[in-house]
Order: C-alpha cells, then structure tokens, then sequence
C-alpha cells in the first residue's frame, strides 16, 4: 500500500498525500464548495455567475478559484464524480485529482445546487420590458424567436406567450436583450425604430429607479426603388429614415412620402 513519508498516511495517491502536497507546492484549498445551476451550466465563480460549455469544464474553473497558489504552479486539474445530482438543495461529494510539478493527489470537493438569477425568472411574471413588432414577415418573428434562444442561458426569457401574426408583443425580461434586438432589426429590415420608458420601481440598496422599456419596430412595406402612388402620383422610393423621400416619376421633383 502507498503511503506518504512524510507524514505516513497510507492508501494515498502521488508521492505525498494531499496535505503535505500543500506544503511542499505552497498550495491552499480549504472547504472546497462549488454552486452549479440546476437548469443550465452556470457555476459561482468569485461571486459571480459564469456559464460553461459543459459541467466538467465549470468544476474546473470553480476548483482552481478556490485554490490560492502564491507561486504561481501549473495545475491540471481532473474532476472525479458520479451523474450530478441537478436537483435544488441537494448536495454531492465529488473528489478532484490534481497533478502538479510531478506530483499528484487528490482533494475533496462538494457541489451544492441551486438555481441561478438567470434561471430564476423561468416561470414568472417578471419582465424588464416589451418588443413589439408591427407588419412583420413570418421570417422576422422566426428570427427574434432564434435570438431568444440563443440568450437564454444569459437569462433572456419570454414572460407571455406570444400569438401568432404579423403584430407580435414580446415581454421579455431583459431590457438589454430588448434594445440589441430592436437595432439589429433596424439594420437588417427596413422599418421604424421607437423607445419608451416608464418608472416602475426604485432600488432598495443603490437608490437609483429602474424603468420598463417598450421598443416598437414597424415594418414598412416599401423599399428604396419601389413605385408607389401618393396623393395621386407616382413616386419612386429614393430615402427611408424617419421621413420616406422619392422622386415624382413625371415631374422629377423630390417629394416627401410621409
């Protein structure tokens, strides 16, 4: 059986068991807990939520943060564990293999599940704010509803459920989400673009009010070169911005649309 001799524990492995690498490495690792999210791969790092690829690659990061390492010494770092347990509350005992400068051993680690800000709205009532869409195409709404997607481990999540349409109203809980969105249908479609606020409430620990946002994007239905009749005459589309300008096909003169 391996033993360390330095101190004699027996059944260790490496070259010295776990408490004795610390002093020989000038490693500290003490209460070695990791908060992972139940619903997605967020995990606490430092005080705060980071999401990872898979959970394996979160154990690793929240292992290494909780390691102080004064000199600075290359650590691989494999964690050892059983299915997580993802239920909120629970608690699983999970050992971590750590090899470094030739030496390897072993530290115990806990996880503890929970749910993360993010995460917690699922469900609710809780909105930061509306986009709403006006006359747009099936491949518009197709599009904000791929975004969603995308955003959701970033805690972007549809509060109502939507109908189906050419005028659609997303709640949403995320006001940043809500601005990016709206300019991005502003780049790629042709359409106007209007931002509201409203206070709804103050917060208790900084003071400062936070407002509910409305973003309203309205599609137009003509493009730059399109013919259309206005006011009895014809005009092709030179402009589009907040006011739509084109050229009167028989006079040549400027002509302001709407």
């Amino acid at each position: 059986m391996t033993f360390c001799p330095k101190c004699g524990k027996k059944g260790i492995k490496g070259e010295f068991c776990s408490e004795c690498a610390e002093k020989e490495l000038h490693l500290v690792f003490k209460d070695v807990e990791i908060k992972k999210c139940i619903l997605c791969y967020n995990f606490m790092i430092e005080h705060k939520w980071l999401e990872f690829k898979d959970p394996e690659e979160g154990i690793i990061r929240a292992v290494y943060s909780k390691i102080k390492n004064p000199r600075k010494v290359v650590l691989d770092i494999t964690p050892k564990y059983d299915a997580l347990k993802d239920k909120p509350g629970a608690e699983q005992d999970i050992e971590v293999e750590v090899a470094a400068e030739g030496q390897d051993f072993i530290i115990p680690a806990k996880i503890l599940f929970t749910v993360c800000p993010n995460c917690s709205k699922i469900g609710t009532e809780y909105f930061e704010g509306v986009l709403q869409v006006r006359n747009a195409p099936p491949e518009v709404i197709e599009l904000i509803k791929s975004e969603i997607d995308k955003h959701r481990n970033e805690g972007v999540h549809l509060t109502k459920a939507i109908k189906p349409g050419t005028d659609v109203d997303f709640t949403l809980t995320s006001a940043k989400f809500i601005r990016m969105m709206g300019k991005m249908l502003a780049q790629r479609y042709n359409g106007e673009l209007t931002e509201t606020a409203r206070l709804f409430s103050r917060d208790r620990q900084t003071g400062k009010d936070i407002h509910r946002i409305s973003v309203l994007f309205k599609m137009r239905s003509h493009r730059i070169g399109d013919i259309v009749e206005y006011r009895g005459r014809k005009v092709k589309v030179t402009t589009l911005g907040k006011r739509v300008t084109g050229i009167d096909t028989v006079t040549g003169k400027k002509v302001f649309v709407k």
